[in-house]
């Protein structure tokens, strides 16, 4: 049997507060007539990322299944500086040159059932290089979605900026959770989330106390323009602690995303800043909370925040540019009878050629400033200095 081809596109839900139909047969004309030259203007300019994945229908199934991936490889220079305190504790890495290579696989299907409910599926894991030469397996998603209802693992839903034109991702402040969500749009242009998350699923986040909690509670409210895209999110936590009451933890987001034109060029220009107490796994990147949370004992108390800001700028179809900038500052009231603190800059700007759909090319550098204040810890002092990295990369998405 020859398989057919489909695309994998869940229909839009119906909002909760629907657009009133309108009045005036003129300006529905006008709109028809604008809406005609935006459908010709998104054929032409619609990049291939945004398109639906395409797959084939499966047989006696009736889904439809895609595969799709990445392969990115490349030559990382990476170079620590320190002063000699810090050095004198053996903790400095060396400077090093690697050659870092990630592969991503992603399997969905979506199928429309019978009572009218789209029920969809999505698996994805990566293998990434480790410094000792064998491979890591990270499973990004592994979800399950029926109509307003998904469970399983996927992205936060707490996050907002994803940084997918960089390609050192660990710089990135993106989590997978395990959660069961809801999300349903209010009106055309406002969607609202809840979720029940737990970040203990993310194989990348230490853990920083041991115990039985609940799972976190998240709620967001998304806002999607033709240009601007506007999102903000609250979490709730409990803390559970040695020999104490649980602390009650919460935190913060808001972030938005202007796409817009500039001296006939294309730019994005997007940023987010969030806040958190006592709910550390809820701010910086990866790499920020890498270094960050081993700090934190089972009663620790924690305030601190995060904030990017990123700008795109399309040279040319074929070229352009990324840059962003961000801070992370962690507080700990109480480490012994001082203030401990972790304050994490970082500095990031790449160029990317793209000749064909689907193949990048880019060369990107990375500095980051790391400052750890923490008393009595030969740790802390072991992991302050800066840290400049560059990479020559290709990516293929297949």
């Amino acid at each position: 049997m020859l398989l057919r081809s489909c695309k994998i596109e869940a229909p839009d839900l119906a909002p909760v507060f629907p657009k009133p139909p309108a009045v005036s047969l003129k300006a529905a004309d006008a709109q028809a007539a604008d809406d005609d030259d935006d459908e010709e203007d998104d054929a032409e300019e619609e990049d291939e990322e945004d398109r639906p994945p395409s797959g084939f229908v499966s047989p006696g199934l009736g889904s439809c299944i895609a595969i799709s991936g990445t392969v990115n490889a490349g030559l990382q220079r990476d170079d620590y500086r320190a002063n000699a305190s810090a050095r004198a504790t053996g903790l400095v890495p060396q400077n090093a040159t690697s050659f870092p290579l990630s592969t991503t696989f992603r399997i969905e299907s979506g199928q429309s059932l019978a009572n009218g409910q789209y029920l969809a599926a999505a698996f994805e894991f990566s293998f990434d290089t480790n410094s000792e030469g064998g491979n890591d397996i990270t499973i990004g998603e592994a979800s399950v979605t029926l109509g307003a209802f998904s469970a399983g693992l996927a992205s936060s839903r707490f996050d907002f900026w994803a940084g997918d034109e960089f390609a050192f991702i660990a710089r990135i402040p993106s989590r997978t959770v395990a959660l069961i969500g809801y999300e349903r749009p209010l009106t055309d242009t406002i969607s609202l989330s809840l979720s029940a998350e737990d970040v203990a699923a993310d194989q990348r986040i230490p853990q920083a106390s041991a115990g039985r909690r609940v799972p976190d509670g998240v709620a967001r409210l998304v806002y999607e323009g033709d240009e601007l895209t506007v999102h903000g999110a609250v979490a709730l936590r409990e803390v559970p602690r040695i020999g104490a009451a649980s602390l009650s933890g919460r935190a913060a987001i808001i972030g938005a995303t202007w796409e817009g034109d500039l001296l006939d060029k294309s730019f994005t220009l997007s940023g987010q800043i969030a806040g958190a107490v006592n709910a550390a796994p809820y701010i910086g990147s990866q790499l920020d909370r890498r270094t960050a949370l081993p700090f934190l004992s089972g009663d620790q108390t924690s305030r601190g925040w995060s904030g990017v800001v990123s700008l795109g700028w399309e040279w040319t179809d074929e070229w352009s540019s990324n840059a962003y900038i961000s801070r992370y500052m962690l507080t700990l009231p109480r480490v012994g009878d001082a203030t401990g603190q972790v304050r994490i800059d970082r500095l990031a700007a790449n160029v990317i050629w793209k000749p064909v759909k689907g193949l990048r090319l880019g060369l990107e550098g990375s500095v980051a400033w790391q400052r750890i204040d923490i008393t009595g810890l030969a740790l802390a002092a072991g992991l302050s200095g800066r840290q400049s990295s560059a990479q020559l990369f290709i990516e293929r998405v297949f």
